[in-house]
C-alpha cells in the first residue's frame, strides 16, 4: 500500500482528534503512546471509509499495511492495524507470522498484543498445526509479550482447546512475578472454565501453593459467579 494512502488516513485521524480524549487515553495506557483522542466507534468509521478507498485484498496486502501502521506514532494506527488483522485472519497463513511477531514485539502493550494473540495468531495456529511448535518456543521467550501471546493464543478455541498444552504453559509460567503473565494465566483458565470447569478447578487445586493469588482469583471468577 502506498504512502499516499497512509497520509490520507493520517489526515482523517488528525481531523477527528480530540485533545481532551487524547490525554485521557494516553494516561489509561500509562503514557506509553501518543493518541489523537479518537474513540472506538468514530475510529472504526474512519477506518471503514478509508478501506473502501484502499481495499486490502490478500495476505500480502495485510502484512504490508500492518508494517506501515506500526511505524506511525499515534496509537490509533496500531488499533486500526489490529482490527484489520482480526478481520482478515482467515486470509493469513504462517507466512504472516514474522510481521505479526514484529507487531507483538514493537510498541508492545496489552491493548494490541491481546487482539493479535487471540485472533490472527490463534487462527493461524489452529489452521496450520505445524505452527504449534513455535508456540512452544514462544512460551519460553525472553520477551514477556511473546510469552503472553503463547498463553493467550487458544483464548477463542472453546471446545477445541488443547487442554494439556494450555495447562503445561500455565505451569511453565506460574512462578513468574510479572503482572501481565499472571493475569494471562488467570484469563485463559477462566475462559476454559466455561468449557471444562472441573479441569480448571483440579488444576488450581493441584498448584494452589504455586499459582499466584491473581491467577487463582481470575481463573475461578466465572465459577464463583455460578455458585
Amino acid at each position: 500500500m502506498e504512502s499516499s494512502a497512509i497520509k490520507e488516513l493520517q489526515q482523517a485521524l488528525a481531523k477527528n482528534g480530540n485533545g481532551e480524549y487524547a490525554d485521557q487515553m494516553a494516561q489509561y495506557m500509562k503514557n506509553n503512546f501518543p493518541f489523537y483522542g479518537i474513540q472506538s466507534t468514530p475510529r472504526r468509521r474512519i477506518s471503514r471509509q478509508w478501506l473502501k478507498n484502499y481495499p486490502i485484498a490478500n495476505e500480502s496486502d495485510t502484512c504490508a499495511i500492518l508494517k506501515l501502521l506500526w511505524a506511525k506514532d499515534q496509537r490509533e494506527f496500531q488499533y486500526i492495524g489490529s482490527d484489520i488483522a482480526k478481520k482478515n485472519k482467515q486470509k493469513l497463513t504462517p507466512k504472516s507470522i514474522p510481521i505479526l511477531e514484529y507487531c507483538i514485539r514493537a510498541k508492545s502493550w496489552w491493548d494490541t498484543v491481546d487482539a493479535l494473540a487471540a485472533h490472527p495468531i490463534g487462527m493461524i495456529v489452529q489452521q496450520y498445526p505445524e505452527v504449534i511448535s513455535l508456540m512452544d518456543q514462544w512460551v519460553e521467550d525472553e520477551n514477556m509479550w511473546i510469552r503472553r501471546t503463547a498463553l493467550l493464543y487458544q483464548l477463542q478455541y472453546k471446545e477445541k482447546t488443547d487442554q494439556d498444552r494450555l495447562f503445561r504453559y500455565c505451569e511453565l509460567r506460574m512462578d513468574e512475578g510479572e503482572f501481565f503473565i499472571r493475569k494471562a494465566i488467570g484469563w485463559v483458565l477462566r475462559q476454559y472454565s466455561y468449557i471444562n470447569p472441573d479441569a480448571v478447578i483440579g488444576f488450581v487445586d493441584k498448584w494452589d501453593g504455586r499459582l499466584s493469588n491473581l491467577s487463582k482469583r481470575e481463573g475461578l471468577k466465572a465459577l464463583h459467579r455460578n455458585m
